[in-house]
């Protein structure tokens, strides 16, 4: 599948009926040199960015026992609420550490949950599906899963032509590939303003604890990794994948790491200020524009930088959700334990 912009465009119209164009809100950065404006994913359906993807899969299913995928919560309750709008089976393979309120929204839209100790037990348990005729549908690593997201992207770019950065956050590295393709494309066609010398860049950010697309981009190697100690649900695949990885490779300006804490406040920061429902993997974007974006951008501007973030979901939590719309600072996992 070749992933043109004339394919992104036709995947955008296919899915339009089945999601929602979110919207595009400012946000204090922190830095008057920045203008923030945020990419409300968290308001989609089923609750996150996935369902763009999901929805491609499900139109796109012809024949097999059903659609399958391993995914911790937001691709599998996507992908099973693709699959019972199209009429078809659903098998999701999610880690038992799970979010329950995940694995429970899974069962209640008719998908079969096979549970596995760990991610890596959950992958092997989708090889097996797919062994077993059942049509794959990967959350990350799948050209048909990177053009749903990119419809991200395509809707960005006509709510803010002029956008000068666009930050993403990178679990797989399927929503950062799909809206950097959308970017290149959007830029290959039309160039930027009449004038303009500044390029658009697209940043992605990991957390430090599950560091694999800035890993690949460092060794030009996609490999597992050793070892994942992030607790950030949703971005902490055991690799990333090798489709993303080529497009990161030349599209991508940067992908940065960010602690876990860090995200976790500016996780708390969206839920107070913003007055959403907000994850913690989608807040990770935000929580990059809020540490500081590099000073090299800012060189030779005489107007703020114009900046969007991708929010990506809001399925998080629900104890923690409540105790940070409290106010109260709630940087305990579900599992009692701190970030690492």
């Amino acid at each position: 599948m070749q992933l043109t912009h004339a394919h992104l465009v036709s995947v955008r119209e296919r899915i339009r009926e089945w999601v929602r164009e979110t919207p595009l809100v400012p946000f204090p950065a922190g830095d008057p040199r920045v203008d923030l404006r945020l990419k409300l994913e968290c308001r989609q359906v089923t609750g996150a960015f996935k369902a763009r993807g999901a929805a491609n899969h499900a139109l796109a299913f012809e024949r097999g026992r059903g659609l399958v995928t391993c995914s911790s919560g937001n691709h599998a309750k996507a992908l099973a609420w693709a699959a019972a709008h199209r009429g078809v089976p659903a098998r999701v393979h999610m880690p038992a550490n799970s979010y329950p309120s995940k694995i429970e929204a899974c069962r209640e839209l008719g998908a079969q949950v096979v549970l596995a100790p760990t991610r890596i037990a959950a992958e092997e348990g989708f090889r097996r599906s797919v062994e077993e005729g059942w049509t794959p549908a990967p959350p990350y690593d799948s050209a048909t899963t990177v053009a749903g997201q990119a419809s991200v992207g395509l809707e960005l770019l006509e709510q803010w032509p002029d956008v000068d950065v666009v930050v993403v956050q990178v679990g797989g590295g399927g929503l950062l590939a799909g809206v950097a393709l959308a970017c290149a494309h959007a830029q290959a066609a039309h160039g930027r303003r009449p004038g303009d010398r500044h390029p658009r860049r697209v940043l992605g950010v990991e957390p430090r604890g599950a560091a694999s697309l800035a890993r690949a981009l460092a060794t030009g190697r996609v490999e597992p990794l050793p070892e994942v100690t992030s607790q950030i649900q949703g971005l902490t695949p055991p690799g990333t994948g090798v489709l993303n990885h080529a497009i990161a490779r030349e599209h991508v300006a940067a992908v940065d790491l960010l602690d876990d804490e860090a995200i976790l406040r500016a996780q708390a920061r969206l839920v107070r200020e913003l007055g959403e429902d907000v994850e913690p993997a989608g807040a990770a974007a935000a929580a990059r524009v809020f540490a500081g974006l590099p000073e090299a951008w800012f060189e030779g501007r005489t107007e703020p930088l114009r900046v969007a973030a991708i929010v990506s979901g809001a399925n998080g939590h629900p104890h923690q959700l409540a105790l940070l719309r409290e106010g109260r600072d709630a940087w305990l996992m579900p599992d009692g334990t701190r970030p690492a």
